[in-house]
């Protein structure tokens, strides 16, 4: 089909659900080729089925971002993207003193060390053909510190200091990168969060969440610039928040 991203391919990580789906899907609307990759394999078909509908070239690439052995794997395979949305994330929320060592480790390595390696990868190739575009996906999190989200935003606040990092030495070899930064989102990951504290402070919120398509229309946004200009940093939030 033909599209503002016609010609190009990207890979979205994280894409079975929430953010990576509707982004995924918001590319192939674009024109956009579509690898996904996460580690549900029914939704990850789901998403390839969706995008392909809308015209597109899609496969899916199903594995976990954790072993670096996958990561090398989807690096052979998916190295030709001119796209890379790092969106792969979790978190768990709760009082920081509960938070256990495990838990920790756990969103840092997902968060960060499995971004920065797909990143790394993703770059070296790009690098190499000196095109190419990366798009982190942070947080609001990444400049504030919230009760019940302290970790995370450690991870979100590391995230966006390697976003920096890649924009800085890469630009030199043509790549653009940018940051999404977006505040409350409605999507599963949240979802997912039990502790009584926790809920008790979501119910309190005066504002509604944004939606997984609002952030995927930032990321189109920045994509889709001229090819003189590379959006930095995209902040988005609840209007009321």
């Amino acid at each position: 089909m033909a599209g503002r991203l016609s010609g190009r391919t990207a890979l979205v990580t994280g894409a079975s659900a929430g953010i990576g789906r509707a982004t995924a899907v918001s590319l192939a609307r674009e024109g956009a080729a579509i690898i996904a990759t996460g580690r549900r394999e029914a939704e990850l078909a789901g998403v390839v089925a969706e995008c392909r509908k809308l015209g597109v070239e899609a496969q899916a690439i199903a594995g976990d971002l954790d072993d670096a052995k996958f990561v090398e794997t989807l690096g052979n395979n998916a190295g030709h993207a001119d796209i890379l949305v790092n969106n792969a994330g979790w978190l768990i929320y709760a009082p920081v003193l509960e938070i256990t060592p495990e838990q920790c480790a756990g969103m840092f390595t997902t968060n960060v060390v499995a971004a920065f390696a797909i990143a790394r990868e993703l770059g070296k190739r790009m690098a190499e053909r000196k095109r190419g575009h990366m798009v982190f996906i942070t947080s609001g999190a990444a400049r504030n510190v919230g009760q019940f989200g302290v970790v995370y935003a450690a991870t979100k606040h590391a995230l966006s200091a390697l976003a920096k990092g890649f924009r800085l030495e890469l630009k030199g070899a043509g790549l653009k990168v940018s940051e999404i930064a977006p505040g409350m989102v409605d999507t599963d990951i949240r979802k997912a969060s039990t502790h009584p504290a926790v809920l008790a402070s979501i119910a309190a919120r005066k504002f509604g969440p944004i939606t997984a398509q609002d952030v995927a229309d930032a990321v189109v946004y920045a994509v889709t610039a001229s090819e003189g200009c590379c959006p930095d940093l995209v902040e988005i939030r609840p209007k009321d928040a």
